[in-house]
């Protein structure tokens, strides 16, 4: 097979490689999705002209995870680039419409109702004198654009109980309301305190200091899927359909709160101590009965409703499911390129270049969850996801018994300690004065400084 060749770019928030991958093996940089709007009717860009209607900026993502080498763009992309890249908003394109059979007719407005109530979950959310100076800091686990996630453990703990170390997200307050994810943040807190599933990373505690929040989260050791992806390759379709069996069955779980996740992605998928998935950051998440417009994601993985602001639900999930499906198989995503323009125009263009030893039925998976046309879309059809369980690519799969767990995992990561870090990036501690809760603990503000207005949009924390 053809194996295109990638440039050697990585993300702001991990280190560029110091050589390039060897030729004609892919390298692609590391994802970040850290590109949000207000909520409310867009228009992100469908080709990279230029409107003349002097519309505002909108923010994106820092660049495109993959750049193919190819004949008509430059093969090598700037690594000090700036991660958070603004782009003028153009008028659409209409060669684009055209080429895609994108459903135009209006859809039903009325809100489905969600099969469970997300209320009437208990709140699992420990709320009893933890605090964060009860915790240690082991390592750091990873960076993004105005947070960290370090991995801590519990002071007074046994050191042999798994049960005790932790992954610690923190998020600096004043970036969360510069960026206005003052709302996601909190619904983020919110779904993941109500939702308990095998495949979903477990929420116990959050806490604030006077710079930061903090989310306590399960430690899930294995690494992500993206570093076991990359050192494969590839995936046959026997891995990829485990592992995107158990995606399904956790974007089914969220669903039937009317919960859609709206960023899939191998860097978003964490492999525990036995080899089964975790879906991880939430923050993004969002209960919606019938619409959103906001325009958050990853470029390859955005559905073409969300690119045209159309209005978007549970079906750019399953949208997602047929771009990471292709992506496990083939080692690359099906519509890649060097700027998010690019990527958005070829995925309403939405043609798939097809590599010769895939099958037939898993072509007919991606095709089925990669439709133009939402009401013809995999998964959000009359049947739901139920559709996706019947669907021919997944037959012989025990459903019940995989969500027990009672399969063995393809991959079973080399794990030698609770707190083993070998599947994430060696990474510096922050300096302690950056995360002042977890150094010592703080004394209460003075009567005047009590109605911060920063910590008041925090409450629940």
């Amino acid at each position: 097979m053809e194996r295109h060749q990638y440039a050697a770019f990585r993300s702001s928030s991990l280190p560029i490689p110091s050589e390039r991958a060897r030729a004609g093996t892919p390298n692609p940089p590391r994802r970040e999705s850290n590109f949000m709007v207000t909520d409310g009717p867009i228009t992100p860009p469908l080709s990279p002209t230029i409107s003349e209607d002097g519309d505002g900026d909108i923010i994106v993502d820092s660049e495109p995870r993959y750049s193919g080498q190819r004949q008509d763009v430059p093969a090598s992309i700037n690594p000090t680039a700036h991660p958070e890249a603004h782009f003028r908003r153009p008028s659409r394109g209409v060669e684009a419409e055209q080429q895609m059979d994108i459903d135009t007719a209006e859809e039903s407005t009325i809100p489905k109702p969600a099969a469970r109530n997300l209320e009437d979950e208990q709140s699992h959310v420990h709320r009893g004198s933890l605090k964060l100076t009860d915790f240690e800091v082991k390592g750091t686990l990873g960076t993004g654009t105005f947070g960290r996630v370090l991995l801590v453990r519990l002071r007074s703990s046994n050191s042999q109980n798994s049960q005790n170390c932790f992954a610690l997200k923190i998020l600096r307050k004043s970036e969360i309301v510069r960026l206005r994810q003052v709302e996601h943040v909190n619904a983020e807190r919110y779904i993941l305190s109500r939702v308990q599933h095998p495949f979903i990373v477990d929420l116990f505690a959050t806490f604030q200091d006077s710079l930061n929040i903090y989310m306590l989260l399960s430690y899930i050791p294995g690494g992500e899927l993206f570093t076991h992806l990359r050192r494969a390759q590839r995936f046959t379709p026997d891995v990829t359909r485990f592992y995107l069996a158990t995606i399904v069955l956790a974007l089914k779980y969220l669903h039937s709160f009317n919960i859609i996740y709206r960023d899939l992605k191998p860097e978003n998928l964490l492999l525990d101590s036995r080899g089964y998935l975790r879906l991880t950051d939430f923050g993004f998440a969002k209960i919606v009965d019938d619409r959103t417009w906001t325009l958050c994601g990853t470029p390859e993985y955005l559905a073409p409703e969300i690119i045209q602001s159309d209005g978007h639900g549970k079906a750019a999930d399953w949208w997602a499911c047929g771009i990471l499906a292709y992506e496990m198989m083939v080692g690359y995503p099906p519509f890649f390129d060097e700027t998010p323009y690019g990527i958005y125009e070829k995925i309403l263009k939405g043609k798939i270049h097809w590599p010769k030893e895939m099958d037939r039925y898993s072509k007919d998976l991606i095709n089925a969850f990669l439709h133009p046309d939402r009401s013809k879309r995999l998964g959000n059809m009359i049947g739901g996801a139920q559709d996706v369980l019947d669907h021919p690519w997944f037959r012989g799969v025990d459903w019940d018994a995989l969500e027990r767990r009672e399969i063995r995992a393809p991959i079973i990561p080399h794990v030698t300690s609770v707190d083993d870090t070998r599947h994430f990036s060696r990474l510096p501690l922050p300096p302690a004065e950056e995360i002042p809760g977890l150094i010592r603990e703080e004394q209460p503000p003075a009567l005047q400084q009590q109605f911060d207005p920063v910590a008041y949009q925090f409450l629940e924390f």
